[in-house]
């Protein structure tokens, strides 16, 4: 039986095989583990904490360290109470919230294990260009794992980061259950532990929203894309004219910046304070400050593994779409009040 220290071991190393990935945050040296709770440093010694085998090479300041030790906390017990269930109990409790009913928590876990087909699916399409079989994929903003699932079906080498050390536990059971190696570390998308050029994709899919400066998150994902590498963003539009999908509350991107909060909790009672929502006018202007990255908009169908979760109007309403989104007459306003879209786009050789 493999012990939860040599499990730890092989985690570390298979986040780092081929070429070295996870970086020292102090040195830039290799990692190397010490025990299922602790990694170090190669090169000068520096320790970090771990969960399972996937460090956590967060930045640490005053403004986010009670945040990170509770989430480590919280983590640990969320590992050790979780370690033998299944895949869709592991989901279950990390999509639970307590103000949701339970068709909304039926329809939460129905998604997150739909995720891996529905990935699977776009790997050959939109992401065709990022499912290289013989370069390194990075998912920022991993979250559960569903697309580290599909990649690791389909063969691909890849890799992903997430704020939760939480997320990343759960991401780690759903990419072991797909048949993959989970290769994962907690850190932040405006502070990657990934040296110069690594890596031929780097993918973020409805993770550019949450993070708190886009310009530096663009700017990471473009240091460690090799020449040629490409990068694809996936996200809500502000200005849609359907629900704000991550609090269900309708016309919350229309508002001024400064009402959206209040609003949110004027209406549900909860906050919105991590989550900022871009019009592709503004994902624009974001994306024309690094001119080493050429890139094209993207209309994207509502994906029939969603649909199919689906009420029976919510559906017609959402294949009505599909028909009509792909009309190049509709593009500048689909474009500007569709649901979400996509962003593909190449790194300058």
């Amino acid at each position: 039986m493999i012990s939860q220290w040599q499990e730890c071991e092989n985690t570390i190393k298979q986040g780092v095989s081929g070429p070295v990935l996870w970086r020292c945050l102090k040195c830039q040296g290799g990692l190397q583990a010490r025990s299922s709770e602790s990694v170090k440093c190669q090169s000068c010694d520096a320790d970090y904490p771990a969960v399972d085998g996937i460090p956590d090479l967060r930045p640490r300041g005053a403004s986010t360290a009670r945040y990170e030790q509770e989430d480590l906390e919280a983590a640990r017990k969320y590992s050790a109470d979780l370690r033998d269930a299944s895949v869709d109990t592991v989901m279950a409790q990390l999509s639970h919230r307590p103000e949701d009913n339970d068709a909304t928590q039926v329809m939460r876990v129905k998604q997150i294990m739909g995720a891996p087909p529905k990935f699977h699916h776009q790997f050959d399409g939109w992401l065709k260009p990022c499912a290289m079989l013989d370069g390194q994929l990075l998912d920022v903003g991993c979250g559960s794992g569903g697309l580290l699932a599909a990649a690791a079906a389909k063969g691909i080498w890849a890799a992903g980061i997430d704020a939760s050390m939480t997320n990343l536990v759960a991401a780690k059971h759903m990419i072991e259950a797909h048949g993959g190696p989970a290769r994962l570390a907690c850190a932040y998308a405006e502070a990657l532990p990934i040296g110069n050029a690594r890596v031929t994709a780097v993918t973020m899919y409805d993770s550019i929203e949450h993070v708190s400066s886009v310009r530096s998150t663009i700017s990471e994902a473009c240091r460690v894309l090799k020449p040629g590498g490409h990068l694809a963003i996936s996200t809500p539009n502000r200005f849609s004219l359907t629900r704000e999908p991550h609090v269900l509350v309708w016309g919350v991107g229309w508002l001024p910046r400064l009402l959206q909060e209040p609003y949110v909790r004027w209406r549900i009672g909860q906050p919105y304070n991590h989550t900022r929502l871009m019009s592709t006018w503004e994902m624009a202007r974001e994306l024309r400050h690094h001119h080493e990255i050429q890139f094209e908009f993207r209309i994207p169908p509502v994906p029939q593994e969603e649909i199919a979760n689906f009420s029976q109007r919510r559906a017609t309403l959402a294949n009505f779409y599909n028909r009509i989104s792909g009309w190049s007459v509709l593009r500048p306003v689909m474009l500007g009040i569709g649901p979400f879209y996509q962003v593909i786009g190449r790194r300058s050789a």
